[in-house]
């Protein structure tokens, strides 16, 4: 071969190899940064996480992301958040609203030009207004009016859990009412109460929002736009009373055995259609006590004035 030749074919070799480490020296290897924007949509939002309430639509107000190759237009972001998010699908009144409590894990992803995928996530907390009933409480049960011979109706002290309902708007639970012996064992139902108001809440109770929904339309809750905290405190002033419709349990022991052969039925009670079960607070806006006032029927004996009185721990 021609030596002047062969040598062109070595310098050409030398540029080659030197082109593709300089390509490799300036390969694109930094994924892009992601923040997160406030509810405006353009300012950062520096704490991360959100909190909205059950039975309202969460609007995403997105994050801005920067690159150090590639433009913010030119970088994709996707994120988990529709399959994450447990979203109401079949109801048409509720179509997209947040169903069901809970804290959730949203992650977000950014990949640039160069394909380096970036990932942040944040927290979506969904509440319900009654999350702040929720908690242990110490139980005093006065003697029932008319008493009878069952010890459901003689003086007791106990302890009983308040828990808000996960997928009813204004709802909590109590978890021990009404503790007594039954054969020869501690037994007790579990009561579902609705947070009520008297000057607005709805003729009749929705599925979803319980009695929060507004009078004119019963499945808009009434805190739509409204932050956690401006619900919690409008519940607190407003929705004081709790009504408890008639339903029907099995007794459970402590161990949270259902009793299947002892039954109850349970309604709240009423004066003047207002219901006398209610949460009291003091002048200072500090609850005090819950107290439940309802009739009871177990196993065909009637208890017309049953009263118990909650204090948190």
């Amino acid at each position: 071969m021609n030596r002047r030749v062969l040598s062109s074919m070595i310098v050409l070799a030398i540029l080659a190899t030197l082109s593709v480490v300089c390509v490799n020296c300036h390969k694109d290897t930094i994924a892009p940064s992601i923040y997160f924007l406030a509810k405006d949509g353009v300012n950062i939002d520096r704490k991360g996480d959100t909190t909205v309430l059950l039975y309202t639509k969460y609007v995403d107000p997105g994050c801005y992301v920067e690159d150090n190759a590639s433009a913010s237009e030119n970088i994709e972001v996707t994120s988990d958040l529709e399959t994450v998010l447990p979203i109401e699908r079949k109801v048409a009144s509720h179509i997209g609203e947040i169903k069901k409590t809970g804290d959730y894990k949203i992650t977000y992803t950014a990949t640039d030009e160069a394909g380096n995928p970036g990932t942040k996530s944040k927290i979506i907390s969904c509440r319900n207004v009654s999350d702040m009933y929720a908690g242990r409480y110490w139980t005093e049960r006065e003697e029932a009016i008319g008493g009878g011979v069952s010890d459901i109706c003689n003086p007791a002290r106990y302890y009983s859990n308040i828990t808000a309902s996960p997928s009813v708007a204004g709802r909590i639970r109590f978890s021990k009412v009404a503790l007594h012996e039954y054969n020869g064992q501690k037994v007790s139902f579990k009561v579902d109460a609705d947070l009520y108001s008297p000057e607005l809440s709805p003729r009749t109770r929705s599925d979803q929002v319980g009695f929060l929904g507004t009078a004119a339309d019963k499945e808009v809750a009434f805190y739509n736009g409204m932050s956690y905290e401006a619900a919690v405190d409008s519940v607190r002033l407003n929705y004081v009373y709790l009504q408890i419709p008639t339903q029907e349990y099995t007794a459970y022991t402590e161990s949270d055995a259902a009793v299947s052969d002892y039954t109850v039925r349970i309604q709240g009670r009423l004066e003047g259609g207002l219901p006398k079960s209610k949460i009291v607070y003091n002048e200072r806006g500090v609850m005090l006590y819950i107290v439940l006032e309802l009739s009871i029927t177990v196993n065909n004996q009637a208890i017309q004035n049953y009263i118990e009185t909650y204090k948190a721990e």
